[in-house]
């Protein structure tokens, strides 16, 4: 009975209730039939309503679940909403402080339309008619200035936000900003009239409260008119900018009395009490002086005068270090070239007359073909520039094709032929390659060339201490000794190259003991330069003393370790003692900077042929034979190797 009774559901179990099996056994057993009926109908009922409670509280509990997964995404979008807020308003705040950071750092130019007679209105010269032409002039102006001056060291700067202003109605954005232009910034207004005058019509501009200047002429000539307009206002706000434009184009008619306006704003400018604006000043004087007056020794005069205010000034090292290369001073130009780069800090690799002043020219061809595919800069050393400073790279590197391919691949051709700097480069060029049949046939032309295009300058130095040596070097290669010294004769003493062209004059004749007397002076007057220890060196070669050559290669390379004549000079001098093998490495090493040299790689093959390699040196002479070569080159490849 006991295991019948384990076997079967108890009435708790049977109903999945919480009754107690106990009290309804106890319950039942000594109650009548229906008393235990209607005890089990009450207790049914019981868990009927408890069943009824269940099934409320579970739904109450599943609404509240859903109550509860509402107020979360509301929470999060909540989060959300004062998370976009947050940045809406960062936002706002952004756009607002750059208004604020940009209008207090404006120094923009804003012409405002100008007040017209209604009758000139009606005709279309509206006010706003003529401050968008004053507008065009002063644009036209800005781009004519050449300099090398940044913007942002004016006192006074529009940079390149000119514009005219147009009356709004309303609070707009862009009225808002130019409130807070005018709060905080540093703009620069110009208001101004027309009205009717004899003869025409008047027309006058203020720069921020200025008087200005009225200017009358017909109104047939009102874009003269305007234009005079445009350099009244240019001189009151930006008075270095105007003298700047006053004096470029040295052609122009007219041009020295621009050039008198220009130089008496410098001269007041030097009194400025901000260093720097002085040292730009003493800069327009001394770049005045040597472009517009020819007068290279008085812009020197200048250009130390603004080191004096500003002993850094890039600007002023650089062209210190060219008017003393003009002059024929190699050691201050050298000296100032090295001290632009330290102050410039630049890559010395690409500052031209330093690496030009030791003979790296291959640094100096990359920096100049670089310079090529660099927009024109509106300073001197423009395309033209850079395309003949890489020709003369080439050049000197011996590389006659190359030069010959740049040179007919260089637009523009006119840039050699017809101006002074184009002359002095292609004679450079001919000179460089030993071409000296192309160098006589350009003296007929150098020194007029000269006149024509620099009729400012001061042809004592442009001719007598760059151009006459060269020529002179000719006669002498061609055999006019007589003519040669003749015409160094009239070159300063004070000049590098004409020193030492003098000592290469003077080996041409074999006259060793004044191409001694040269040299010596040379390197005395420019230790630093090594093109001198390497002519006399060859000179010393060329008259049987090769150890004396190689004291003086030696120093040529301590100088120029890039440069490689003295190098090639010095593989020479160990083949003449008998010691090929030595100089071999000599060769090799100059061969980095001049690969296409045609006597190099000639005496390179020599060398290792006397070295026993000649596999190798039928390579050397095989390479030779495709560049360019002097006929007695030429004769001696085809002695050694048998290539013709």
């Amino acid at each position: 009975m006991a295991e019948e009774n384990e076997g079967q559901d108890t009435g708790a179990e049977a109903t999945g209730a919480g009754v107690d099996a106990a009290a309804v056994a106890l319950a039942l057993g000594g109650a009548s039939r229906e008393e235990a009926d209607n005890f089990l109908r009450n207790q049914n009922a019981v868990l009927r309503n408890q069943n009824s409670l269940i099934d409320i509280q579970k739904h109450h509990l599943t609404e509240q679940f859903k109550q509860l997964r509402l107020n979360i995404w509301q929470q999060r979008l909540g989060v959300l909403l004062r998370v976009a807020t947050a940045c809406m308003g960062l936002a706002v705040a952004g756009v607002l402080g750059f208004m604020i950071w940009d209008a207090a750092h404006s120094k923009g130019l804003l012409i405002e339309p100008f007040s017209v007679p209604p009758d000139l209105a009606a005709q279309g010269l509206t006010g706003q008619a003529i401050a968008s032409q004053l507008l065009d002039n002063l644009a036209a102006m800005q781009r004519g200035t050449e300099s090398t001056r940044a913007a942002e060291s004016y006192a006074n700067n529009w940079g390149d936000d000119l514009k005219v202003e147009i009356p709004e109605t309303g609070m707009s954005l862009g009225e808002f900003r130019q409130l807070l232009r005018e709060w905080l910034g540093h703009d620069t207004h110009i208001t101004g009239e027309v009205w009717h005058a004899p003869g025409g019509i008047a027309i006058i501009a203020r720069a921020s409260g200025s008087e200005g200047h009225a200017v009358t002429d017909s109104l047939a000539n009102l874009d003269d008119l305007l234009q005079k307009v445009a350099e009244n206002v240019y001189r009151d706000t930006q008075p270095y900018r105007y003298a700047n434009y006053l004096d470029r184009d040295t052609y122009r008619a007219g041009a020295q009395l621009r050039f008198a306006d220009a130089e008496a704003i410098y001269k007041q400018l030097t009194y400025d009490p901000n260093p720097v604006e002085r040292a730009w000043a003493w800069n327009g004087l001394g770049t005045l002086s040597w472009n517009g007056q020819g007068n290279i020794a008085q812009s020197l005069v200048y250009y130390h005068k603004a080191l004096e205010s500003w002993p850094d000034f890039p600007t002023v090292w650089n062209a210190i270090s060219n008017q003393e290369y003009f002059l024929g001073h190699a050691e201050a130009a050298l000296f100032s070239a090295r001290k632009w780069v330290e102050v410039a800090r630049i890559n010395s690799a690409s500052a031209i007359l330093a690496t030009e002043q030791t003979g790296d020219y291959t640094a100096l061809f990359h920096a100049c073909a670089d310079g090529t595919q660099r927009p024109n800069s509106g300073t001197v050393q423009n395309h033209d520039f850079y395309q003949l400073c890489a020709l003369v790279a080439l050049a000197s590197q011996h590389d006659g094709k190359g030069a010959r391919d740049w040179l007919r691949n260089m637009p523009p051709v006119e840039a050699l032929a017809n101006n002074s700097r184009g002359a002095e480069q292609r004679l450079r060029a001919s000179v460089a390659l030993k071409d000296w049949q192309a160098v006589a046939a350009q003296e007929p032309e150098a020194e007029k060339i000269f006149l024509k295009y620099t009729p400012t300058w001061d042809l004592t130095v442009y001719n007598e201490r760059l151009m006459r040596p060269m020529l002179a070097l000719a006669k002498a290669e061609l055999g006019d000794g007589a003519g040669a010294e003749t015409l160094i004769g009239k070159s300063p003493a004070d000049c590098y190259d004409c020193v030492r062209y003098r000592g290469l004059i003077a080996a041409a004749a074999k006259e060793w003991g004044r191409a001694d007397y040269w040299f010596a002076k040379a390197v005395h007057d420019a230790p630093s330069v090594p093109f001198a220890y390497a002519a006399w060196g060859q000179a010393l070669l060329e008259r049987g003393d090769p150890d004396a050559a190689i004291a003086k290669f030696t120093i040529a390379n301590q100088k120029g370790p890039k440069f490689a004549d003295p190098l090639e000079g010095w593989g020479e001098a160990l083949m003449a003692k008998n010691r090929s093998d030595l100089a071999l490495a000599k060769f090799e090493e100059a061969e980095k900077y001049t690969p296409n040299w045609g006597r190099l790689h000639l005496k390179w093959g020599e060398a290792l042929g006397y070295s026993g390699k000649n596999d190798e040196a039928q390579k050397q002479f095989a390479l030779t034979a495709g560049l360019d070569l002097s006929a007695a080159d030429k004769a001696e490849l085809t002695r050694v190797s048998g290539h013709g």
